[in-house]
C-alpha cells in the first residue's frame, strides 16, 4: 500500500492531515482526511474517507474527481507517484483468503459499476 500526504483543501484547519494512496489488496485508490481529536477526545475526527471498498476508485482520474468534491487537488508530483504505484504493487484482490466474503458483504452497498469491477477482479481481470 502506498501513502502520500498532500495539501489540504483551501480553508482547512492547519492540523488536518490529508493522505492518498493505492491499496493493492482492495484494488482501489483511496484518500482520507482527519482532524486532530477534539478537546477531551481520544480519536482523530474523520473528515472524509474514500476508496475503502474493493475496486471503488480503479484509476487516478476517479480519485482526482472524488477529491475535487472535497476541494482537494493532488499535486502533479504525487499524481506521477500514484500512477506508478498500481503497476508496481499490482492488483491483489483476487485469491486473498477473505476476498469472496468481502465482495459479497460489499455488494449491496456499492454501485453497479463497482460491482462489475469487483466481479472482474474476482476473475483475475480487474478493469
Amino acid at each position: 500500500m502506498s501513502r502520500y500526504t498532500i495539501p489540504n483543501a483551501p480553508g482547512s484547519p492547519d492540523e488536518r492531515v490529508t493522505t492518498v494512496g493505492w491499496d493493492a489488496p482492495l484494488n482501489t485508490y483511496w484518500a482520507t482526511a482527519f482532524d486532530p481529536p477534539a478537546p477531551g477526545a481520544e480519536d482523530d475526527v474523520e473528515v472524509f474517507w474514500i476508496g475503502y471498498t474493493p475496486c471503488a476508485l480503479p484509476d487516478v482520474e476517479s480519485l482526482v474527481t472524488a477529491l475535487r468534491e472535497h476541494g482537494v487537488e493532488i499535486p502533479p508530483s504525487t499524481l506521477t507517484k500514484l500512477r506508478a504505484d498500481k503497476p508496481i504493487e499490482g492488483e491483489q484482490f483476487a485469491g486473498r483468503p477473505a476476498t469472496r466474503l468481502i465482495a459479497e458483504m460489499t455488494r449491496p452497498h456499492v454501485s453497479v459499476d463497482q460491482q462489475a469491477r469487483i466481479d472482474a477482479a474476482l476473475q483475475g481481470g480487474a478493469r
